[in-house]
């Protein structure tokens, strides 16, 4: 019995001097593991690789417009709260660029009188900025905060289209006859003139939206052929010059990313204009109706290209009817900011309506038209975590994870003192991860979830690891060595 009790005794003493062995080589393993990037899973967490070496776009800003709503809202008691959450950087997510809508004016075929607006001209060359002194009045506030600004039109006036009204033409053919398309040029660049004699920080103007789509009714709007999307620009160019006005123009404002006719043959047609192409500084696209496979599609185009301009995605929003108030509708605009940034590297990235109304899943703040109340969306500080920290100037940098279903992109400031990392975990599960390569140690953690809106949540003195909430997106923004 002794015998059998020694033995017992003896294997239990080789067991763990084995299991020993075993987790010191294990341990081992998760160091080394720890030290190299995606060679295995670490089981401390989700392996996030920073290349400081590894430069994309530098950023211009993050913007919104002022359609089709500072016509009312503008004239508003509390727009300049309104315009603080927007564009300071605070008390709001730090927008820099505002997009103001030289309106077409009346008729215009719509229900909705949000989706016109009045034109400043009284008559040919007769300007009255009274006419619109809401919308210019919420430009000003933007402005107040440093915001530079884009001027935009969807639509000649009225009294050029083909039908008589702003909002297209039954047929969905283009409403601008090619006898009309010098005084079209003439008017924008008056109202441009005008502005810049005003002190407005113009930087752009952009003569054509969306011009594949077949504008008929329902809102300002105006269909182009291709050829007729460089005839006018060109005529725009000529009086912009005519004037030595320090604008650029901005075009074609595409719908999409992957169309091929006014997106990507666009592009190289414009480049190869020996006026057009000194005339831009950039190629404006909106991200409508294009998902992630569109994006790569347009972003392998582009990439032919040496010396390619950087681009500029100047409107978006959801496209889809329900509330926008909630995480669901931040974590898709987050998504579709990330998928921008880092698959078409964009330089500007701009939603659509800064302000809107009703139930549709398109605007930043919420307002009630009958009490002129207001209220910020998650969308809004969704925006936030990436406009807020990611400031003109600062540049992308290579970011790599290892689970897919987690955002990340990553930003170097223009002295290289900051890290700015952006997270979106759309997931309903928490995610641990772990840092390699920061350029940093201390860190202000930024969380945007049910609980918080683009809120200081923590602040860290050693940043190694972090979890990550679920439905959340996250900015972590890091000192320097």
């Amino acid at each position: 019995m002794r015998y059998l009790w020694g033995k017992y005794v003896l294997a239990i003493l080789i067991f763990l001097i084995l299991l020993s062995m075993f987790f010191w080589l294990f341990m081992k393993t998760v160091s080394k593991n720890s030290k190299q990037t995606f060679k295995g899973v670490n089981p401390m967490g989700i392996q996030v690789k920073l290349n400081y070496n590894i430069k994309y776009q530098e950023i211009e800003g993050f913007g919104a417009s002022g359609a089709w709503w500072a016509q009312d809202v503008g004239g508003w008691s509390n727009i300049s709260e309104i315009m603080d959450f927007l564009y300071e950087s605070k008390k709001g997510i730090g927008l820099n660029i505002y997009r103001y809508n030289i309106g077409a004016g009346y008729p215009c075929l719509t229900d909705d009188p949000w989706r016109s607006t009045q034109t400043i001209e009284v008559s040919p060359g007769l300007y009255d900025m009274n006419r619109d002194k809401n919308s210019i009045n919420a430009m000003k506030e933007a402005v107040k905060h440093g915001a530079t600004v884009e001027l935009f039109s969807v639509s000649p006036p009225a009294r050029l289209t083909k039908s008589g009204y702003s909002s297209g033409e039954a047929s969905g053919k283009s409403n601008l006859s090619e006898e009309n398309e010098d005084e079209y040029a003439k008017y924008l660049a008056d109202i441009t003139q005008l502005f810049f004699e005003k002190g407005i920080p113009v930087k752009y103007l952009s003569p054509i939206n969306e011009p594949q789509w077949n504008w008929k009714s329902g809102q300002e709007g105006c269909h182009y052929e291709p050829g007729q999307v460089l005839d006018l620009s060109r005529k725009v160019t000529l009086e912009l010059k005519k004037r030595k006005l320090p604008v650029k123009l901005s075009i074609d404002e595409s719908g999409k990313w992957n169309d091929r006719d006014y997106t990507l043959s666009m592009y190289r047609t414009v480049m190869q204009d020996d006026l057009l192409s000194k005339a831009i500084d950039h190629f404006a696209v909106h991200s409508y109706w294009s998902n992630a496979d569109d994006k790569r599609e347009a972003a392998i185009y582009f990439s032919q290209f040496n010396n390619m301009l950087p681009l500029h995605q100047t409107e978006w929003c959801e496209m889809k009817n329900g509330n926008a108030k909630g995480m669901d509708a931040a974590l898709v605009l987050a998504k579709t900011i990330h998928e921008d940034m880092t698959i078409l590297s964009v330089s500007t990235w701009e939603a659509w309506l800064a302000v809107a109304k009703g139930d549709y899943r398109d605007g930043l703040v919420y307002v009630n038209t009958a009490t002129e109340e207001y209220e910020t969306s998650k969308r809004l500080w969704s925006f936030g975590n990436y406009s807020r920290f990611i400031r003109p100037g600062y540049r992308r940098i290579k970011a790599e994870i290892e689970d897919n279903n987690l955002l990340v992109s990553a930003y170097v400031s223009p002295k290289s003192d900051k890290t700015v990392i952006v997270f979106v975990n759309p997931s309903k599960e928490e995610k641990s991860i772990v840092f390699n390569g920061l350029n940093g140690k201390y860190s202000e953690v930024y969380e945007t979830s049910v609980n918080y809106n683009c809120s200081l949540v923590k602040k860290i003195a050693d940043l190694q690891s972090y979890i990550l909430p679920s439905e959340s997106v996250t900015t972590f923004v890091i000192q320097a060595k």
